[in-house]
C-alpha cells in the first residue's frame, strides 16, 4: 500500500501543529508540599477544549497509579496524589484528543523488558477493526512505549495474545509484521524519512530490525535496515526495544533532543504474502511521545515567606510570595475587613519570588490579612492597615474582561468594560516568564453595559508573531490593574 505511512505521519504533524502549543501540552508543572493527610496538590497550564481529556500517572509503592486531572480554571488544571514522603516520586502526563495521544511515557531504571504494566499506557483500539479478520494476532487492542537511558521499547497487545511471524506450516507463503514507527516531528516534513522498529522474519528478504524508510512508497524495497531490536513477548504483550543513540545518530534522524524532547509513534501491524501482496491490516491511535518525567524528591518544609505587602484605597491588593522548597500555596487568600478573596499569581516559576495581587473592589477598607499555606495545615499569615484617605482615589466600581475567541489563531478580541470613565487606561499582554509583549492604550466610555474592544493579531511590539502558548492579559487603569485574563494562541 504506497505511501500509507508516510500519509499517515504527515497527517499526524499536521494534527500537532494545529492542537499542541509549541512548548508542550503541559506547562508550568508545580506542586505544593505534603498535606496533614500525606497528600501533595500538583497543578500545571494545559490546554482545555471539548473532546480532550488530561490525566497524570504518579509513583507509588505498587507501580504506576492514574488520576483525572480536574479543571481548577481557566487553563489551570489540579491532580491531588498520595504522597511517599521518604523518596523520590514520579509523576508523568497523558492529554488524549479523537486523533492523537500526547504523553511522557514511562521510565525504565535498567534496560531489562518491563513488566506488562510498566510500559506507558498509550491508548485502546477497537477490536474488530482488523483487516484481516482470520489473523486475531493483527488486531491491535492497545499500544505502549517506554524509554530507559539508552533504548526505546513499544508494546503491543493483540485479539489473540500470541504474536507469530507466519502461517503455513514448513513452507510459509504468509508472514506477519508488527511495526512501531518512529519520527522526529520537526524533521519529517524536510527529508521524508520515518523509522520502523520492525518484527518480522521473510527468509532471505527480511529480518527483525531498526529500519529506515525513505520516499513515498511502502515497500519492502524502501526499507533500509540500520540496526537491530529485542523482542519478547511479556505476559500476553509484544515489546521491541532499540537503541536509542543508533535511531537518533542516523544521519536523517535531525537533532536529538529537538526542541520539544519529542517523537512521534505509531503501531501497525501487516501481512505479506508471497509473491509480492503487502497488506497493512490494523493501526493504533498515533502519540507524541514527551521524553521527561516530573521529579518530586523528599524535602523537609520550610513555610513560605510573604513580604512588600501593599493595599491600595480602591481594593487592589499585591504581595510577594518566595517558598525556599518551590512549593506552590494550596492557600493563598486576603481577608479584608472580614471578606476572603484569591490572590492571584502573576507568573508561575515558583523556585523565584512570584508576585500575588487581587483586586477586589474593597474601596476604603479598614484592615487586610494576606494569608499562604504550602500544605494547608500551616499558614503565614500579615496584615495591613489602610491609613489612606477616602478621597484620595476613585475605585473601578465593576470591570470585566475578556477574550474571543479563545483559543485563538491568528487574532483574537479583547473586550472589556468598567461603570467609570477613565481616559489612562491601556490593555496589557504577557507571556508565562511575565515578559511584557503588548500594549494598548484605550478609553474607557463608563457607560454602564457599554463594552469596549481591541484586536490583537499574534504580534509583539516590534510586529513579529509570538509563539504559540498561554498569554495573560489585564486592563489597567491610572497604571493600576484592575482585571485580569488567560488566552491560548494556536498555530
Amino acid at each position: 500500500m504506497k505511501k500509507y505511512i508516510l500519509i499517515s505521519m504527515l497527517l499526524f504533524v499536521y494534527l500537532l501543529q494545529a492542537q499542541i502549543p509549541e512548548i508542550s501540552f503541559w506547562n508550568n508543572i508545580r506542586n505544593s508540599s505534603y498535606t496533614q493527610n500525606d497528600e501533595i496538590h500538583i497543578r500545571c497550564e494545559t490546554i482545555d477544549l471539548p473532546g480532550l481529556e488530561t490525566e497524570m500517572f504518579y509513583s507509588t509503592s505498587f507501580g504506576w497509579e492514574n488520576i483525572e486531572m480536574i479543571n481548577l480554571s481557566g487553563l489551570t488544571f489540579e491532580a491531588i496524589i498520595p504522597a511517599l514522603p521518604a523518596e523520590t516520586q514520579f509523576c508523568r502526563f497523558r492529554t488524549e484528543t479523537d486523533t492523537i495521544v500526547g504523553m511522557m511515557p514511562a521510565y525504565q531504571q535498567n534496560d531489562l523488558f518491563p513488566s506488562e504494566d510498566e510500559l506507558g499506557f498509550i491508548a485502546a483500539d477497537p477490536i474488530g477493526d482488523n483487516l484481516d479478520p482470520d489473523s486475531p494476532n493483527l488486531d491491535i487492542t492497545g499500544n505502549y512505549f517506554g524509554y530507559s537511558d539508552t533504548r526505546f521499547y513499544a508494546g503491543i497487545t493483540n485479539e489473540s495474545g500470541e504474536f507469530p511471524l507466519d502461517v503455513g506450516g514448513l513452507f510459509p507463503i504468509t508472514y506477519y509484521f508488527y511495526v512501531t514507527t518512529i519520527l522526529n516531528p520537526e524533521t519529517v516534513l524536510i527529508d521524508s524519512v520515518v523509522y520502523a522498529m520492525i518484527y518480522c522474519d521473510i527468509p532471505m528478504l527480511m529480518s527483525p530490525g531498526l529500519y529506515r524508510i525513505s520516499g513515498t512508497e511502502f515497500s519492502l524495497e524502501t526499507f533500509e535496515l540500520i540496526g537491530s531490536i529485542e523482542a519478547e513477548v511479556v505476559d500476553g504483550q509484544l515489546q521491541i526495544a532499540c537503541d536509542i543513540e543508533t535511531l537518533t545518530g542516523d544521519e536523517n534522524f535531525g537533532e536529538w533532543p529537538n526542541i520539544t524532547n519529542s517523537i512521534g509513534v505509531e503501531m501497525i501491524t501487516a501481512k505479506y504474502t508471497l509473491p509480492t501482496e503487502f497488506l497493512m491490516t490494523d493501526l493504533a491511535k498515533i502519540s507524541l511521545q514527551f521524553i521527561d518525567q516530573y521529579e518530586i524528591e523528599p524535602i523537609i518544609n520550610i513555610l513560605p515567606e510573604i513580604s512588600e505587602l501593599e493595599g491600595t484605597n480602591g481594593g487592589l491588593f499585591t504581595c510577594t510570595y518566595y517558598d525556599e522548597n518551590g512549593h506552590f500555596p494550596i492557600t493563598a487568600e486576603i481577608i479584608v475587613d472580614g471578606e476572603a478573596f484569591l490572590l492571584n499569581p502573576l507568573n508561575f516559576d515558583y523556585s523565584d519570588e512570584v508576585i500575588f495581587e487581587s483586586t477586589t473592589g474593597s474601596y476604603g477598607w479598614e484592615e487586610a490579612t494576606f494569608r499562604f499555606s504550602d500544605n494547608n495545615f500551616e499558614f503565614v499569615e500579615d496584615t495591613i492597615i489602610n491609613n489612606s484617605s477616602s478621597d484620595d482615589e476613585l475605585p473601578i466600581a465593576s470591570s470585566t474582561l475578556q477574550n474571543y475567541p479563545n483559543p485563538f489563531n491568528p487574532n483574537t478580541t479583547i473586550f472589556f468594560e468598567t461603570t467609570n470613565s477613565h481616559e489612562n487606561a491601556r490593555i496589557e499582554i504577557y507571556n508565562l516568564k511575565g515578559q511584557k509583549v503588548r500594549e494598548f492604550d484605550v478609553i474607557l466610555s463608563g457607560v454602564e453595559g457599554e463594552s469596549n474592544s481591541i484586536t490583537w493579531n499574534g504580534t509583539d511590539e516590534s510586529g513579529q508573531q509570538v509563539s504559540s502558548g498561554i498569554y495573560f492579559y489585564q486592563l489597567k487603569v491610572d497604571e493600576k490593574p484592575v482585571a485580569k485574563n488567560k488566552c491560548l494562541l494556536l498555530k
